[in-house]
């Protein structure tokens, strides 16, 4: 008897979990996905067929990879922006559980945090392989629903220095499935094949940006039916990823295609080219496949008969690739970018939405061991090394005038200028002093002094901007063992956590509790700011917003609070912004003017005397911070 009822009991509970697993079908069928078979049917392209992935416990996510979002960019649409309309399509169900192939770029060339990273993930990630024909996007759905409401929606735009990078090794698994926020990641042209121009409008460039923007309308049309917010759409990245960011901040092109964004250790402002800038780029690649320079239809026919892979590796150390001015090189289109950054920034016609910018402690840090000796090297720079290092850098930023020019470039002037603000005082011989000063340049120039000023500039228009400085170093002993405590925390080493990294099941890295936590904090912040444009977390952390007259910075270390003045050398990004610009404009070739009476003695003077009150400027400016 005892065991007739424990059976009955046992035949009840089956029944009700089958009643509740079929109703949660059904609930989620009406999202476009149950659980056996969760497919999605888009409009105009067909219908994907996607996979569930099970994190542990109850923790679930559905992956829909490898869509198209343009046409492949083949024959005539190689190093030509991408066709959209229409849009690739298919009969019957596509398969899309596994990432497609990655865009063509060379491999084995990892720089160092880039090697320091993908040893986090696990072993035995597949590898997609590369091929021409790469416009994919890959999405991320959490588990369950939300009724009536749709999930918000982050965009990821993959950094690489706009030559490497996939989408394949960011998998959104963990985040999504604990902050509920769907998850895009985007593959976009790169290298030569994203960013060649012939200075005209046969090509003017910036295929990769266009290739992004191209992304976001299919998403803004399309994510609805993968139950994504389309009027909750953040795009965010790191690196060039962040620079792509900060660039559809200020492109009309992308005007209303997303609400918020996060750009991470890349800055647009600094970042982008000129026609004028890829003159010898063009001649390096013609020489190389023997293409006539005129006209350029010609050259683009030539080219676009090479092989893939032979475009790449003989093109493979040019390493400049990126976004271009192209305002010149579009009469007939809108140009993507009309002018530098800083122009447009100064003329307030942004593309105005919250934002979240941030920076790691010591950026260069892990690129400065690579050239000074690895791992095991202290990296102490001696005062002739440091005054050597900084000169050479900063006399090559200075062009020479035209040669019909009357006026004289100082290129000295602008090392020099830099040299007095960077200089230790009172003059030490102390190498390690020298070499942090040094790093302290790197990443104020690179990376902070930029992203302050695109915040402050949104922060001007009443809108809301956040800064941080990522500080904290992984206290799990393998993460960081090869990165010496004096290089503080380099480029990418946020990323570990922004992903969940911490979290992954069955990686071949134990992580300490306490880097578990700053990951589940650092994933709070990010999707507070996804749902709620205030990356706060109620009383836990009050992330302030950053404004030009109150600059403060949220400080992320093992205690996350907003800076103190004596912590953040604000006096750095002010000499970069505002200073910085007009020594190089006045050492470029400027030219004093004087009476006819004068000009004898002008020519009696040394040269380089009519620039060097610029210098005495910076340096008055200086002692009165």
């Amino acid at each position: 008897m005892r065991r007739t009822t424990w059976l009955l009991f046992a035949l009840t509970l089956l029944l009700v979990q089958r009643t509740r697993v079929s109703r949660a079908q059904r609930s989620y069928a009406r999202q476009g996905a149950n659980r056996e078979n969760p497919t999605v049917k888009i409009p105009d392209q067909g219908t994907v067929l996607g996979k569930e992935v099970a994190l542990g416990g109850t923790q679930r996510v559905t992956q829909y990879l490898g869509i198209p979002y343009a046409q492949p960019p083949l024959s005539e649409l190689r190093f030509a922006r991408p066709m959209t309309d229409p849009l690739p399509s298919w009969s019957g169900v596509r398969n899309a559980t596994q990432f497609a192939p990655s865009c063509p770029q060379v491999t084995g060339r990892l720089k160092l945090h880039e090697k320091l990273y993908k040893q986090l993930l696990p072993p035995d990630l597949p590898d997609p392989g590369f091929s021409e024909d790469c416009l994919f996007l890959n999405i991320f759905v959490p588990d369950g629903g939300r009724g009536d409401e749709q999930w918000p929606v982050m965009v990821w735009f993959h950094g690489g220095d706009f030559n490497t990078g996939t989408p394949a090794i960011w998998d959104a698994s963990i985040f999504v499935s604990r902050q509920k926020v769907l998850v895009v990641t985007v593959a976009y042209r790169l290298n030569i094949l994203g960013f060649f121009t012939t200075t005209d409008t046969e090509a003017p460039g910036n295929y990769g940006m266009f290739d992004q923007i191209a992304a976001l309308d299919w998403i803004k049309r399309n994510i609805k039916h993968f139950n994504g917010s389309p009027s909750n759409i953040v795009i965010y990245g790191h690196s060039s990823g962040a620079i792509s960011v900060g660039l559809h901040m200020l492109s009309p092109l992308s005007r209303g295609k997303f609400s918020k964004a996060i750009a991470m250790s890349g800055d647009a402002v600094s970042s982008v080219g000129s026609p004028e800038s890829e003159v010898g780029i063009v001649e390096r690649v013609i020489e190389k496949f023997g293409c006539y320079r005129q006209p350029t239809t010609k050259m683009m026919e030539c080219l676009r008969r090479v092989e893939v892979d032979i475009l790449i590796q003989e093109t493979s150390e040019i390493e400049t690739w990126g976004p271009i001015i192209d305002a010149e090189m579009n009469n007939d289109t809108e140009p993507f970018l009309a002018s530098h950054p800083k122009d447009i920034l100064e003329s307030g016609n942004i593309n105005t939405v919250p934002l979240i910018v941030g920076y790691t402690n010591n950026e260069q840090a892990l690129a400065y061991m690579e050239a000074t000796g690895g791992p095991n090297s202290e990296g102490k720079l001696s005062p002739e090394s440091f005054e050597m290092m900084i000169t050479d850098e900063f006399l090559q930023a200075v062009q020479a005038p035209d040669e019909n020019s009357t006026c004289e470039a100082n290129p000295q002037l602008v090392a020099n200028a830099v040299l007095f603000f960077y200089r230790p005082y009172p003059p030490t011989t102390n190498g390690t002093i020298l070499r942090d000063r040094y790093l302290d340049l790197q990443t104020e120039k690179n990376y902070a002094a930029g992203l302050t000023l695109l915040a402050g500039k949104v922060s001007k228009r009443k809108t809301p901007a956040f800064v941080y400085r990522f500080d904290y170093r992984p206290r799990t002993p393998s993460v960081a063992k090869d990165v010496p405590e004096w290089a503080g925390v380099p480029h990418m080493f946020e990323l570990p956590f922004v992903w969940g990294l911490p979290h992954l099941m069955g990686g071949a890295t134990q992580w300490n509790f306490a880097d578990k936590k700053m990951s589940d904090v650092i994933m709070a912040m990010l999707a507070a700011f996804a749902k709620t444009g205030d990356p706060s977390l109620n009383n836990q952390i009050k992330w302030e917003p950053f404004a030009q007259k109150s600059p403060g910075i949220l400080l992320i270390d093992k205690n996350i609070d907003m800076n103190r003045p004596e912590e953040v050398d604000y006096r750095a990004f002010a000499f970069w912004n505002e200073y910085y610009p007009q020594i190089l404009e006045e050492a470029s070739g400027h030219c004093c003017n004087f009476t006819n009476t004068a000009a004898n003695a002008w020519t009696m003077l040394p040269r380089g005397v009519c620039l060097g009150s610029v210098l005495a400027t910076v340096a008055l400016q200086r002692l009165r911070f």
